[in-house]
């Protein structure tokens, strides 16, 4: 009886937070979005009502993706978000208290976070998500796995496609600052849950992908839009960071619209357009950094083979950054302070280093690793310790996830 008790008050007390949740997207779509999209030069198609309950998935683009979706549609719903926005003090309280997002941790395999989405998709709320889980370093969407299709189907909820177009030039994940252009964000298509039910995995994943596929440069190619903003190249060595010309790691240096090299000195100039100087070895952030993941590939193969340098990843670490902030995430979203110290990648492990201790972590209990806003790395360890290590510096953190995705294959 007691039990009873305590699931209707649970209900009602759910009941009365959605409620609030509804009043205060009402409230944002008239007097708080206006200003993201001025602020974004934002354009956005705002839909008809949507069959509820809806999933609605979209390419990750800028950091107010949510509100630029809230935009699009009149009808409440609950984000799947970066589990930091859980650690931000008493703004996480506003946050949790107005949206109530569902926290995702980052370079880790969080089932709890699928269960609480399948959870409210059943009890008619809608919620909306990011599958690729990252806004792009290149311009282009992530890949994506079936796991998706397979949220989807147990859901049993509609399936809303949305595309944001313009957001990489705009507000570019490794760089400072806005850029004013043409951006423009709408519902793609509508599956509903009966159609969903005949798909399998795969084919809503492929839906899933035609539907929000963007590729900043291709768009680029046919539009050719003017994005005007200060400092366009600053923060680029957060993305790339091998010279073309002397083949240096980590030797990038960026400074207002240059990037520059420490060995070759000044590379190109990044325009307004989002291309790089005529006679430069690449046209765009993505040819550079396709021919950076293929130059990862080949490093790591003369690694494998024993033909690097002597000792290097066996005593020597492949690569090691210094002054990082480290810390363990727990569950509850408390911290544990590691300390400052240096991080380390050798052929088979990550070696975290501070004044009071050394902790090593085998590949073969490293499932994952993630990039955390532009110089952050998260990752947890086979155990389920969450750590995240970040730094104020523009260093390049992509490179220890380049090389474990190569090394690992052979642990």
């Amino acid at each position: 009886m007691e039990t009873d008790k305590t699931k209707q008050k649970d209900l009602k007390k759910e009941e009365k937070e959605y409620r609030r949740h509804k009043r205060i997207w009402w409230f944002c779509r008239h007097f708080v979005g206006p200003f993201i999209m001025n602020k974004y030069g934002c354009k956005c198609t705002v839909t008809e009502k949507l069959p509820e309950p809806f999933l609605l998935v979209a390419n990750h683009s800028t950091d107010l993706d949510p509100g630029i979706i809230g935009m699009c549609s009149r009808q409440q719903m609950y984000f799947v978000a970066s589990e930091h926005l859980y650690r931000l003090g008493f703004l996480s309280k506003i946050l949790i208290w107005a949206f109530k997002p569902i926290a995702k941790m980052k370079g880790s395999s969080d089932t709890l976070t699928v269960m609480k989405a399948i959870r409210y998709l059943r009890n008619g709320k809608n919620v909306s998500l990011f599958p690729d889980g990252n806004r792009s370093f290149n311009g282009r969407n992530g890949a994506l796995t079936d796991a998706i299709g397979k949220l989807v189907k147990t859901s049993g909820a509609n399936l809303v496609t949305f595309r944001i177009t313009g957001g990489f030039f705009t507000n570019p994940r490794w760089g400072y600052g806005l850029r004013k252009g043409k951006m423009t964000a709408q519902v793609v298509n509508v599956y509903p849950k009966e159609a969903v039910k005949e798909m399998s995995a795969s084919q809503i994943r492929q839906v899933i992908e035609k539907d929000t596929y963007e590729n900043a440069y291709e768009r680029q190619a046919l539009e050719n839009i003017r994005y005007k903003g200060k400092d366009r190249a600053l923060g680029m060595e957060c993305s790339l960071c091998i010279c073309p010309k002397c083949k240096g790691i980590e030797t990038i240096y960026t400074k207002e619209n240059s990037v520059n090299c420490v060995n070759c000195g000044k590379l190109t100039d990044y325009s307004e357009y989002g291309y790089f100087d005529q006679g430069f070895d690449f046209k765009t952030i993505e040819e550079w950094d396709d021919w950076q993941e293929e130059f990862y590939k080949e490093y790591v193969q003369t690694l494998k083979e024993g033909k690097g340098p002597e000792a290097l990843g066996v005593e020597k670490p492949i690569f090691s950054n210094s002054d990082i902030n480290m810390n363990i995430v727990k569950a509850d979203h408390s911290e544990t302070d590691l300390g400052k110290g240096s991080l380390s990648i050798y052929l088979d492990k990550l070696v975290i280093k501070t004044n009071v201790q050394t902790i090593e972590i085998p590949f073969t209990e490293l499932p994952d690793m993630s990039v955390y806003a532009k110089t952050g790395l998260v990752f947890s360890d086979a155990a389920g310790t969450h750590y995240e290590l970040k730094t104020d510096k523009l260093i390049n953190v992509r490179k220890y996830i380049y090389v474990w995705s190569n090394l690992r294959q052979k642990v």
